[in-house]
């Protein structure tokens, strides 16, 4: 999984700001906002979620290192996922429940594939 390290990169993914020459911008991102210390982070079975979506474009966002996106995007609690496609954020989910999670990346996945 990939740190999504700075505001530019999100905005790139959103289409705000053209991307750096060569790069691709994935049709489909989930985007994980947690931290080290928190511990409804630790119950997720992130390797799992990877696994079962393997066509999916995972970014970490560390709340601590790069707190700027977080608040762009509304996060108010840790776990959070966003999911942007085609430059569209779909939608968010706080959650600690890994089988929630999948559930709700599925049906965003059967969304944007229409």
């Amino acid at each position: 999984m990939k740190h999504l390290i700075s505001q530019i990169e999100f905005e790139q993914l959103i289409g705000l700001q053209d991307p750096e020459p060569g790069t691709v911008i994935p049709d489909f991102t989930v985007i994980y906002f947690t931290a080290a210390w928190c511990s409804a982070c630790r119950r997720l079975d992130i390797p799992k979620l990877e696994a079962a979506f393997p066509n999916v474009n995972w970014l970490k966002c560390d709340v601590d290192e790069n707190n700027y996106t977080g608040g762009y995007c509304g996060v108010r609690s840790i776990p959070t996922f966003l999911i942007v496609s085609k430059k569209k954020i779909l939608g968010t989910l706080g959650s600690s429940d890994t089988q929630k999670v999948g559930d709700w990346i599925q049906s965003n996945l059967e969304v944007a594939s229409k």
